[in-house]
């Protein structure tokens, strides 16, 4: 939406009007790639996103155990696996900065694609929830638009320096029925581990995004 500022109004008017503007801009390239971008600069872009997600993760998850974790855990002790867990992916700081930065790139954009069904039933299952604090829905909200923007930027910086290649984009998720489950416990406790999962694939994609920058922007001089 545009704002007009070709109508009469106050010098401090204006003022409010620029700066409502100005934020309106930030959210937006926090959350959206630019197309014409250079890659140097989407590559800033994308860690700003992917600090933000990881951010938004961490602390939705943390919101989540005080107010729902007493009853995520009456349903079993074992915690359960990532659905992500079978992506191959450098665990260490060795094994990332052995890897090419095609596959790191490519590793990214798999972890990401594998939450965009997950997190669609995600808000919904967060919306459901009794006494649902809106800070937490609203964090949900966000880090399904902030994953969806990052997906797309590092898609962007994919096919320019790797046009031709192919990344790998699907990863079954089987969970979605415990979502819905009628039961208190089996509901919060698929919740539980998705956002503990969330949390750290979004520190994953992170920690790739700063090692791509610093090879592919600043020649590993960082």
């Amino acid at each position: 939406m545009k704002l007009s500022l070709s109508q009469p109004c106050s010098f401090s008017g204006a003022l409010l009007l620029l700066a409502v503007s100005n934020l309106l801009v930030w959210e937006k390239v926090t959350s959206l790639p630019n197309y014409r971008l250079p890659t140097e600069s989407l590559y800033q872009r994308v860690i700003v996103v992917s600090h933000n997600a990881h951010d938004l993760a961490s602390k939705a998850f943390m919101e989540f155990e005080m107010k729902f974790g007493r009853t995520a855990w009456t349903y079993g002790l074992m915690l359960s696996p990532c659905h992500t867990a079978a992506i191959l992916t450098p665990e260490n700081s060795e094994q990332v900065h052995q890897t090419t930065s095609e596959d790191l790139l490519k590793v990214s954009i798999t972890i990401l694609q594998a939450w965009e069904e997950p997190l669609k039933h995600m808000v919904a299952a967060v919306a459901a929830l009794p006494h649902v604090p809106d800070t937490l829905l609203s964090r949900t909200k966000e880090l399904e638009e902030r994953i969806q923007g990052l997906l797309e930027g590092l898609k962007i910086i994919f096919n320019r320096v790797y046009p031709g290649a192919v990344a790998s984009d699907y990863t079954f998720w089987s969970a979605w029925s415990d979502l819905q489950s009628s039961d208190e416990s089996t509901k919060n406790s698929a919740l539980r581990t998705l956002w503990r999962c969330v949390r750290r694939d979004t520190h994953k994609v992170d920690n790739y995004l700063k090692v791509l920058k610093c090879r592919d922007v600043h020649n590993n001089n960082c």
